[in-house]
């Protein structure tokens, strides 16, 4: 009796859900579809994607490799894990499960196959639209000249007599943004070994109707000029530009400096220890797996970065990208030219600061031995991790992670070293400037000079250890948003002199807030304002018009300084006199303008003057900052002594000409350029 026999198909739901397991990603289906090409033997592979219209986009690949004739794509395209090598166990591609071509119908329900060989075309097509999961997808023959490749001149000059191309149709690319797209060179990249494989990919994205196609080379952009340590088996992988890198600290005031220091780049050790047994493990040698004895070598290069800070990495190397979609630092796994693994760094488990400083390209081309089993799991994206060859990879990793961490975090050392010695200078300094504060403060409340000498050396003297002198003298502006043009003048002429105007509520010298959300710092404006005004170091000016009456904020910073504070703590301007609080000053203002009156605004004696003498109490008042930090203090804007108007008249000069030129360029600026929309909203709100 004949015995029957059975062969298994599979439908179209099997191959659609193994297809769904294989790619995580369109990056990585596309770039599955551009190895079948460099295993098909090309030098050079074309992805051309159109995105126009982004839910039918068109996706063309095009290689100059062997290209098949209808045999092969009976005999070998459409029998799902085919195993090439075991026709020939010297074949050197990089796929050996026979399920690249599942990238097709993950991207794409149609798509075209065009290939040439000894210069004879054929051409099949792809359709599972409409499909039902119990049908069996089949390639149909297509008449070659019902194809219509975009990229016909490279199909027709670049692949002569030989090579294929395969066009995806009705590709959905709608959820892919600009920023994934502009990474994409940079992830195809990760995912061959160009040099070693001396073959090229070139890629051309169309994302606009007017965009031209032109096609550009893929390329590694390893940001090499911001790694301090590296390790190579070969100097020619290591594109560098210059040999220093720069890191940068802060010292205890904020202030940033810059270190320099000359890269270490070495030849991969012959071996490393294993952390816990001490055991020395070699990059190459033999070893037994499976009861075979085996030779293997770890190749590549290894490094770490001197910072992932993307504004300092970037200084130091501007091919220094880290995304959401892009993250260099990993070290990636290469087996046969093709990236294998990118996780790698997550398995070792490391910890420390430093462990996401490191990224790696490596090479270990026994992982897929042909006379061991495919340890790749079913995703192709990770390894069996109890593998024996494996645990070898990841022994050898661990090693020299270990010995680039601690060239890392000697490297911290000296950082820390400087700052600890710039801080320490600071703190001299700081010491020096309190008990010169303390003893200007002492004479001011009456105690004799000789006196407040000594009680001002030993008051500084309990300064002791780690101390934090109080050097936050600040300015604090109280107004209504509505007369923000006043409070500009004084606010950026004062950033102008020197003095920090930062929108960080701890960093800057003037604050004042118009609307709230001008601000970085996380706590509520209300507790900023408090603590403004609690603060003994921060002096307030208050800024009473109209405006400041109809806020409930300024009516309650006004309330809160009247009742924290003496009236000679504050100072007060005034667009009408009738507008300032009674509460605030008892009827005392530094001066006034009258809304009624355009030209109170324009700068004479009295005005010019009085203003001066407000930002020179500012000046004062801040320039306690810089004495005590040992900067160049801020001199005060001399009191202009105005000639009597015959004189002036002599003289050939106005007003303007006795006045300091910066003081009144930035009054006109801020101020009477715009004091006529100004006085309008005044109006308004008055009607």
């Amino acid at each position: 009796m004949n015995k029957r026999t059975i062969d298994f198909t599979m439908n179209y739901y099997a191959l659609k859900t193994f297809g769904r397991q294989q790619y995580s990603n369109a990056w990585a289906a596309l770039s599955e579809l551009v190895a079948n090409g460099f295993d098909a033997g090309a030098k050079n592979v074309y992805l051309y994607i159109n995105m126009v219209n982004k839910k039918n986009s068109i996706i063309e690949i095009i290689d100059d490799g062997g290209g098949m004739d209808e045999y092969d794509f009976e005999k070998k395209y459409v029998i799902i894990g085919r195993n090439r090598r075991l026709e020939n166990p010297n074949d050197k591609a990089a796929g050996r499960k026979g399920i690249g071509k599942l990238a097709a119908l993950y991207l794409s329900d149609e798509y075209q196959i065009l290939s040439k060989k000894n210069g004879t075309s054929t051409a099949w097509g792809v359709n599972v639209t409409g499909k039902t999961d119990e049908d069996t997808p089949s390639l149909e023959q297509i008449d070659t000249e019902n194809i219509k490749p975009i990229c016909s001149n490279i199909w027709d000059k670049g692949c002569r007599n030989q090579g294929t191309m395969i066009r995806l149709l009705k590709v959905d690319l709608t959820r892919i943004g600009d920023k994934a797209l502009d990474s994409l060179k940079q992830r195809l990249s990760n995912y061959f070994l160009f040099d070693a494989m001396e073959r090229a990919l070139y890629i051309c994205i169309i994302r606009g109707s007017k965009d031209k196609a032109i096609f550009e080379k893929v390329k590694k952009q390893i940001a090499f000029d911001n790694m301090s340590h590296i390790y190579y088996s070969d100097i020619n992988l290591i594109k560098t530009k210059k040999n220093d890198f720069s890191v940068e600290y802060k010292d205890k005031q904020g202030i940033k400096h810059t270190l320099i220091f000359n890269r270490n780049i070495n030849k991969l050790p012959t071996n490393v220890s294993v952390t816990k047994t001490g055991e020395k493990v070699l990059l190459s040698g033999l070893k037994e797996f499976y009861g075979e004895k085996k030779a293997y070598s770890l190749e590549g290069w290894i490094g770490v970065h001197s910072s992932i800070e993307k504004k300092i990495a970037y200084k130091n190397d501007n091919r220094f990208v880290r995304n959401s979609f892009y993250n260099p630092n990993q070290i990636r796994v290469y087996i046969r030219n093709k990236l294998a693994n990118e996780t790698m760094l997550e398995r070792l488990g490391l910890t420390g600061t430093y462990a996401k400083y490191i990224e790696g390209e490596i090479s270990f081309d026994i992982l897929d031995d042909n006379d061991f089993e495919d340890i790749a799991t079913a995703n192709r994206q990770d390894f069996s991790n109890d593998d024996d060859r494996v645990i070898l990879l990841k022994q050898i990793l661990l090693g020299l992670c270990y010995q680039l961490l601690a060239r890392r975090q000697e490297l911290a050392d000296m950082i820390n070293a400087e700052k600890e010695q710039i801080d320490n200078k600071i703190k001299s300094e700081q010491k020096t400037g309190f008990a010169e504060e303390t003893r200007k403060d002492l004479i001011s409340a009456g105690i004799k000079k000789e006196k407040a000498d000594e009680l001002s050396f030993i008051i500084s003297n309990k300064l002791q250890g780690d101390y934090d002198i109080k050097t936050s003298y600040k300015l604090f502006i109280s107004h209504a948003c509505k007369d923000r043009i006043f409070t500009d003048f004084i606010a950026h002429y004062l950033r102008f002199r020197g003095f920090r105007l930062d929108k960080d509520a701890d960093k800057t010298d003037i604050f004042y807030s118009s609307d709230g959300t001008d601000i970085t710092n996380t706590d509520p404006l209300a507790d900023i304002i408090k603590k403004m005004i609690l603060d003994d170091n921060t002096d307030i000016l208050f800024f009473a018009s109209q405006n400041f009456l109809n806020s409930q904020y300024c009516l309650f910073e006004g309330g809160a300084a009247w009742a924290t504070r003496a009236v000679m703590e504050y100072s007060v301007i005034a667009i009408d006199y009738d507008k300032i609080p009674k509460f605030l000053t008892n009827g005392k203002s530094e001066f006034s303008f009258s809304a009624e009156n355009k030209d109170s605004f324009i700068l004479n004696e009295q005005h010019y003057n009085n203003i001066i003498t407000i930002l020179n109490r500012f000046i004062e008042h801040l320039n306690k900052n810089r004495r005590l930090n040992k900067m160049d203090e801020v001199s005060l804007i001399p009191i202009a002594q105005f000639a009597d108007k015959v004189q002036m008249k002599i003289d050939g000069k106005e007003l303007k000409d006795y006045m300091d030129a910066d003081v009144y360029k930035y009054w006109q600026t801020y101020v009477i350029e715009q004091i006529d929309e100004y006085l309008k909203r005044e109006e308004v709100a008055t009607v």
